[in-house]
């Protein structure tokens, strides 16, 4: 198997291929298999290992494949992106529309029970954009401003989700799936128990709505090398992020509809200031004392997440694996087909 990297500045991924004769699925997995103690050392030290080249045709095949590289996988979801079950533990990354943003974060970091590492796999590759950018979260730590970083210390930040009724049958692009598909259960007490265990505080609203939110620290302690990591969803939940992602986008890509998005994404942002509570929006964050976070600091940690990006175009039957408690995930719009599918371990 050989090694290497897209970019002599950013070594991250680390990429893993092999010749002819090693490509087939059974090879991979007996080859992690045997290798899997240095793999791990190597995840850690990197953030991230695509595997590239080799006979993955399905999510079965990835899930075989993610299985050799850790047997722990789970198929409970407590994030905000829609989802599509595969196989039992295999889901489709996002069904969020192809325009819509997905900014870098680490998979439910507002939980407690976070999962340690992520696995993607490309089943159909974009035609064009769809990349799943990575970030080393510890690399924008240490690179954010230290006012802005002593101060997200001090405080911690809460994280704000809005969930409607079941019942209610409107669709607006402002709301997230209802809380029933959250917790893949109509029964109450069962959600409340579930919310206890996973440290969400829950408010039952008028029209049979439902609040969730999460006080946590802003960075993690990485359990097996000690460093501090940026360890929150201030960047997506927060209401100026997107359009402020959007700007990064369009600087990227330098379509029209990109333009045209960044610049609805502003119109947007200031409605939504303008007609709701902070505290009512579908995803909101505040400091941890429930002071507002400044555009300011937001518009600082994109720019610094930016700087500190790894992105590189998918290839059918890529499947990755990152170090969800180092390393960062988001999404690139698109146009044409694409199939992106996730699993994860506790």
């Amino acid at each position: 198997m050989q090694e290497s990297f897209f970019s002599d500045k950013i070594k991250l991924p680390l990429v893993i291929s092999g010749d002819e004769n090693e490509r087939k699925k059974s090879t991979l997995i007996n080859w992690i298999e045997a290798n899997k103690a240095d793999l791990e050392k190597k995840l850690t030290n990197h953030g991230a290992i695509l595997f590239r080249g080799f006979d993955i045709q399905t999510p079965l095949d990835f899930e075989d494949v993610a299985k050799s590289f850790d047997s722990e996988l789970k198929d409970d979801y407590l994030g905000t992106s829609p989802r599509d079950k595969k196989t039992d533990f295999v889901f489709s990354a996002s069904e969020l529309p192809a325009h819509y943003p997905i900014m870098q974060h680490c998979e439910m970091s507002f939980l407690p029970s976070a999962p340690r590492r992520l696995f993607f796999y490309c089943n159909i590759e974009p035609e064009f954009g769809g990349e799943t950018p990575i970030c080393d979260f510890r690399k924008v730590y240490n690179d954010l401003d230290p006012k802005i970083k002593a101060e997200f210390e001090k405080k911690g930040v809460k994280h704000i989700r809005n969930y409607s009724s079941p019942n209610d049958k409107s669709k607006s692009a402002f709301q997230l799936k209802n809380w029933s598909d959250l917790f893949q259960t109509t029964d109450k007490k069962s959600i409340e128990q579930k919310s206890k265990l996973h440290d969400m505080q829950i408010e039952w609203k008028a029209n049979d709505g439902l609040r969730v939110t999460n006080k946590n620290a802003a960075t993690k302690t990485h359990p097996i090398t000690g460093e501090t990591v940026w360890f929150n969803h201030t960047q997506v939940f927060h209401l100026a992020a997107a359009a402020f992602e959007y700007h990064k986008i369009h600087q990227r890509q330098k379509r029209w509809e990109t333009f045209k998005t960044s610049i609805l994404l502003e119109i947007m942002t200031f409605y939504k200031k303008l007609t709701k509570n902070p505290n009512e929006q579908s995803m909101h964050v505040t400091f941890g004392d429930d002071s507002e976070i400044p555009d300011a600091y937001v518009e600082h940690i994109i720019d610094v997440i930016w700087k500190n990006m790894s992105i590189y175009s998918w290839k059918k039957g890529d499947v990755i694996c990152i170090d969800n408690f180092s390393t960062s995930h988001g999404r690139l719009p698109y146009f044409g087909p694409r199939e992106v599918m996730v699993c994860w371990t506790s």
